[in-house]
């Protein structure tokens, strides 16, 4: 299988690349604009198949291309290999506004073509399976960061994107029914907390850029059961009042627990089948709707 990666920055070369080369069973093409970095990775990496102009890759018939340049480029990008039937991964987000995305989608459905988006969070082994479960009472997703406040767009759509997919687990947010909390600075966004309820579970998402450290956390809760994670590596289970701890095997691949690597396997499976699952799809339409909404709520005081 013939996979092209499209842009070389940090996420392709740090999140993307060390897993792609791994796989024993796929073709890579690098593909960007500069001709130093597409000479200094091809090389780093070993890839002799490289071009400057993502175009020409309908010519090298490549099966699928990954999408890792500038947000405001993904849409573009994305169209022009969908209409010529090639199956998509895109970075989130996959267009900085919801009716860009929706034409994506709507053409990708047209073209039975699959847009695949990268939301790695739905991937991290330590609690993939325990957000997964019918019973679950209440969840929270906490993302901070350090001194970063920053435009309504650019927080929702560059970072707090990760808490409200990794929350909108059925794909069917309600922001009617939602309690929305903004702390500004200045002109900016510091902090943006959401509390709502979907069928009988509290969902609670926060993101605040003017937090002590950058760190992430997640807390479940089912009935006389709950969970804390503090990293993507370890947490705690709290059940009949004792506590046990929870850890990833010594020597897990910081990518493995990310999820990045489960996420590849299931692109690459995508591309095979040339199927993607109906949930999954509207999953990311949601998403993507919701975060636009929230930028309109917010960047007004």
């Amino acid at each position: 299988m013939k996979i092209a990666v499209i842009g070389l920055g940090d996420i392709a070369t740090k999140a993307y690349l060390p897993l792609l080369t791994r796989m024993s069973d796929l073709d890579l093409v690098l593909c960007t604009r500069n001709p130093e970095t597409l000479a200094a990775v091809a090389h780093e990496y070993r890839i002799a198949a490289t071009c400057r102009d993502y175009r020409d890759l309908v010519d090298m018939n490549v099966d699928g291309v990954m999408i890792h340049t500038s947000s405001e480029t993904h849409a573009t990008i994305a169209t022009f290999f969908i209409e010529q039937g090639i199956p998509v991964f895109v970075d989130k987000p996959a267009a900085l506004k919801f009716a860009d995305y929706k034409k994506l989608h709507d053409l990708a459905e047209e073209k039975a073509v699959p847009l695949f988006v990268g939301f790695n969070r739905r991937y991290i082994p330590i609690w993939r399976s325990l957000v997964a479960r019918d019973d679950l009472s209440s969840i929270s997703w906490h993302k901070h960061r350090l001194n970063l406040v920053g435009a309504a767009q650019d927080f929702v759509l560059d970072d707090m994107i990760h808490v409200i997919d990794s929350l909108n687990l059925h794909g069917q947010i309600d922001q009617q029914e939602m309690q929305i909390s903004v702390q500004r600075q200045g002109g900016d966004i510091a902090m943006v907390n959401l509390n709502w309820e979907e069928n009988g579970t509290l969902f609670n998402g926060q993101m605040n850029r003017l937090f002590g450290k950058t760190c992430e956390s997640v807390s479940l809760c089912f009935e006389n059961e709950a969970y804390q994670f503090d990293s993507f590596l370890r947490g705690e289970k709290f059940e009949n009042g004792k506590t046990e701890r929870i850890e990833m095997a010594d020597w897990t691949d910081t990518l493995e627990t990310k999820g990045f690597k489960a996420m590849l396997k299931d692109w690459v499976g995508v591309v095979a089948s040339g199927q993607m699952d109906e949930k999954v799809k509207q999953r990311n339409l949601s998403t993507h709707a919701f975060c636009e909404k929230l930028v309109g709520e917010i960047v007004t005081p």
